[in-house]
């Protein structure tokens, strides 16, 4: 037996326990798939949060905008149905007015 300065010591075989080592692991990728699932789910709500306001944003304009068009186009022809019933009753005027022109120089003309 030889005695040296140094010890020699054998390495004792590592054996480590696989199951506490696999319950990490799990727990860590359960840690990441919550995580990752209310990410998803945060986008995909506020997207549709999003979208649904938009939407009614741009219905509301197009249904505002629609109402200006048509109560200027009302107005428009309005104001076209005021100016054809007065030019209609310029006409009836004038009608009449030559009605009663020709009624009084009938009576007027020479007896022949």
């Amino acid at each position: 037996m030889t005695t040296t300065a140094y010890p020699q010591f054998t390495p004792a075989p590592f054996q480590m326990n696989t199951r506490p080592y696999q319950d990490a692991v799990s727990k860590i990728a359960n840690v990441y798939a919550d995580s990752m699932r209310a990410n998803v789910e945060q986008l995909w709500i506020s997207s549709s949060q999003i979208i649904v306001q938009e939407t009614v944003k741009a219905f509301m304009a197009a249904t505002q905008s629609c109402m200006e068009a048509l109560a200027k186009n009302a107005a428009s022809v309005q104001q076209q149905s005021f100016g054809r019933i007065i030019t209609a009753n310029q006409k009836a005027f004038e009608i009449m007015g030559q009605a009663a022109t020709d009624t009084m120089l009938s009576g007027m003309k020479p007896i022949q």
